[in-house]
């Protein structure tokens, strides 16, 4: 049951760069017959916020569409499902969609999943990353070393941002859990922050089997370059000098933006690690401890006092 990728407003795209998902629908459901009886249109680009979900969206569209040069597209071309409004119609063909919602029947479109790409980052890296978005948004303000503690310490008490949680986002482990759950009706492909900046281009060609993507080495070569940090911090600076509306610029983040903040930060590991005092180390391993190894993050030895 072959499928092709199109825009959200119904169009296909008119390069030829995109030979479309010709059979994604049928690979994706290979071993799992029951989801013929419901045509599922759904790609999910899943992940907990701050966890690498628009870098992920700009190689995956890279290596869908071509090389993606603002931001804006990203909405065309893989909406963010939090800016869609709530009266949301079925796709006729397969499309591409954000999340940051934990996986649940109660997702809009959920039964028509075809199935998941979840990005999973180490947890002291997603609060330190949060952390900091938080002040570019305006609801932290920015200080010393004693403010990103009292973060953590209220982040691994609530075991989430308490935006994120205020906003139906879930606690960190019930995220990450809700998509590895064994027994869902889809297959899900999990990719981790930390091997994406080890080896881009593995993690390409994953993206392109799991969705049926025939692509050269060359073209994922050009689609790892184009999604590259320099790269996204550069299309965040031309964003802004355009005022191109989209997840770089937004209009009420001037004075963040005026100030230096910045979405694209620093993209790296272990920063979060590094800033956490032992007992929030061994805190973090106390509630994040066995979903951490199951998503392959060993535990770390924290020496005792």
């Amino acid at each position: 049951m072959p499928g092709s990728l199109l825009r959200p407003d119904g169009s296909a795209s008119n390069t030829i760069y995109l030979r479309s998902l010709q059979g994604a629908r049928s690979a994706l459901w290979a071993g799992t017959p029951s989801l013929a009886a419901n045509p599922r249109t759904v790609i999910w680009l899943a992940s907990y916020p701050k966890s690498g979900n628009t870098w992920v969206r700009f190689l995956v569209c890279n290596l869908a569409f071509g090389p993606q040069h603002s931001a804006a597209t990203l909405g065309q071309l893989a909406p963010d499902i939090h800016e869609l409004g709530k009266e949301l119609q079925p796709p006729a063909a397969t499309v591409l969609l954000k999340t940051h919602f934990p996986f649940s029947a109660t997702v809009p479109l959920a039964a028509y999943t075809a199935g998941a790409i979840y990005v999973v980052r180490h947890p002291a890296d997603v609060m330190f990353s949060n952390y900091h978005y938080q002040q570019r948004s305006g609801r932290l303000v920015s200080g010393s070393g004693a403010n990103f503690q009292k973060y953590v310490e209220m982040f691994l008490e609530r075991r989430g941002d308490p935006h994120w949680l205020a906003m139906g986002m879930g606690r960190w482990d019930e995220h990450l859990s809700s998509w590895m759950a064994p027994g869902l009706p889809f297959p899900v492909l999990l990719l981790r922050y930390e091997d994406l900046l080890t080896d881009g281009p593995q993690a390409a060609r994953r993206i392109c089997n799991f969705l049926g993507l025939q692509r050269t080495t060359e073209e994922i070569a050009t689609a790892v370059t184009g999604s590259s940090f320099e790269r996204m911090r550069a299309i965040e600076e031309m964003d802004i000098r355009n005022r191109s509306v989209g997840v770089f610029y937004k209009p009420y983040l001037q004075g963040s933006i005026n100030a230096g903040l910045r979405f694209m930060r620093s993209g790296q590991s272990g920063q979060g690690q590094a800033q956490l005092s032992p007992d929030s180390r061994r805190a973090l391993q106390t509630a994040f401890g066995p979903i951490m190894n199951a998503a392959g993050y060993p535990d770390e030895p924290v020496a005792v006092p």
